[in-house]
């Protein structure tokens, strides 16, 4: 059998792996290896390689969306049911468990998957071999004979991810990614009102072992160079236990990597913020959204900016670089609200600090809200919130468009507000993160990951800050 997976995100300046479709190749080749996977990612494939990938005489082609790609793999779809027309195609990713049954309505695919995509993948593909049952499939959405939409039940969620294979590098050009990227665990434990990541992980939080997470680590500096590597958690200090146990082994395994993350900062200490330094982590990425106590149970962060301040700072000593992440225009945003999180954003000793408006994407708390006492300014489908600019989409009595247009003024004057286009910056952060990869290739772990930061810094003063 022979299958085709593509991952649309020609338009994302930042060429990385796809973690989700990696995982879905290993568990099925793990189920049987003969099985042939073909994998198209638009953001790294040569003309060449895309032509070839549409010849091949697939049994089977999926794609991959977030909302913000949707459009994408609504025009490859178009082009897939054109040339292949019996061919089945299904769509699966963050979109897709987000909009749920909309997926199909007026749309190329035939299928989708929502919420935890491996076994439900594996099932489907047997289905396909022999069409029975499709009722029994869990997490699969579907279009029945007279074109009526059917959601079948939530697929229960795999309980040990230390069983699920490590995804399939070698069907990626791994050579064209300038770093290695890795999940350590799935989901969040948080209920945060702007977040929907419940749609495809629950709110169970599941993690994988210290031993596994250094096993995979291990594999591909061995097969695939060595490169800086990004842990792409929700927050990767839940357990801090586990972090100072993977910290711990790649200090005593001397492994020579850099890193960087996303972590809670009321959840650091100063022993753990040591360790991830001497592990070899660089950067860590925190969530603040607001410095306003009131805005911080609102949307349902459950501490407050004088613990994040603390955690600042234990960071900070430890060498740490940080960059603050802060959104406006959650349920409760003011003027003043914002204006005080941009004071705390220049005070709190953050390295870099980012802006981003808050879009109310279905299977959030923020979706609600907004439908419940906010005034929607944009007809537009969720998946193109994204070319709205500056990305308004709602308004409330309370922080109307005029004042978060203001909001956002102040952010850019600042040099905060990142949810502009970049396209002219591109190539040349690309250059610079490829150069950095070939210098960390030949000179190895010291003197590579030196050169690395060094370069890093410079393209990030030369083309972040303002």
């Amino acid at each position: 059998m022979n299958i085709g997976l593509i991952n649309p995100n020609k338009e994302i300046k930042e060429p990385a792996i796809h973690l989700g479709l990696g995982y879905l190749t290993s568990y099925v080749i793990q189920q049987d290896n003969n099985i042939n996977f073909e994998i198209l990612d638009t953001r790294v494939a040569t003309k060449k390689e895309r032509d070839h990938f549409f010849s091949q005489p697939f049994d089977l082609i999926g794609i991959t969306a977030s909302s913000q790609v949707f459009e994408e793999a609504l025009e490859l779809g178009e082009e897939i049911k054109a040339e292949k027309p019996h061919v089945p195609l299904i769509i699966g990713g963050s979109h897709a468990s987000t909009v749920k049954e909309e997926i199909l309505q007026d749309t190329p695919f035939d299928y989708a998957a929502y919420g935890e995509g491996e076994i439900t993948f594996w099932e489907f593909i047997q289905y396909i071999k022999n069409p029975l049952n499709i009722e029994a499939i869990d997490g699969l959405i579907y279009k029945d004979k007279e074109g009526n939409i059917h959601r079948n039940n939530p697929r229960v969620i795999i309980s040990d991810i230390d069983t699920i294979p490590f995804p399939a590098f070698h069907l990626f050009p791994m050579e064209r990614y300038p770093q290695h990227r890795m999940i350590t665990s799935r989901g969040c434990p948080h209920e945060c009102v702007f977040c929907n990541s419940r749609s495809i992980w629950t709110n169970k939080w599941r993690r994988r072992s210290a031993e596994n997470i250094i096993e995979e680590i291990q594999y591909l500096v061995d097969n695939f160079s060595l490169k800086s590597f990004v842990f792409n958690d929700d927050s990767f200090n839940i357990d801090l236990k586990r972090v100072e146990k993977v910290c711990d082994y790649m200090i005593d395994k001397k492994m020579g990597i850099i890193w960087t993350t996303s972590i809670r900062a009321d959840r650091v200490t100063p022993v753990i913020a040591e360790k991830m330094k001497k592990a070899g982590c660089y950067n860590v990425s925190i969530g603040i959204e607001s410095a306003n106590n009131e805005m911080l149970e609102k949307i349902r962060k459950h501490t407050t900016k004088e613990k994040i301040y603390e955690g600042i700072q234990i960071l900070r000593k430890a060498g740490l670089d940080v960059m603050g992440q802060f959104m406006i225009g959650n349920p409760g945003d003011t003027l003043e609200t914002i204006k005080e999180s941009i004071e705390f954003a220049k005070t709190s000793n953050l390295t870099g600090v980012e802006f981003y408006t808050a879009l109310p994407y279905k299977d959030s708390i923020l979706y609600d809200f907004v439908q419940a006492h906010g005034t929607m300014l944009t007809d537009k489908p969720s998946y193109e919130f994204h070319k709205v600019n500056p990305r308004i989409v709602f308004e409330t009595p309370e922080f109307t468009h005029d004042q978060r247009m203001e909001a956002i003024n102040i952010a850019i004057s600042n040099g905060y507000y990142h949810a502009l286009s970049t396209d002219h910056k591109s190539f040349m952060l690309d250059f610079g993160k490829g150069a950095a990869k070939k210098i960390q290739k030949i000179l190895g772990p010291s003197l590579g990951n030196k050169l690395y930061l060094f370069f890093r810094e410079s393209y990030h003063k030369l083309f972040i800050k303002k």
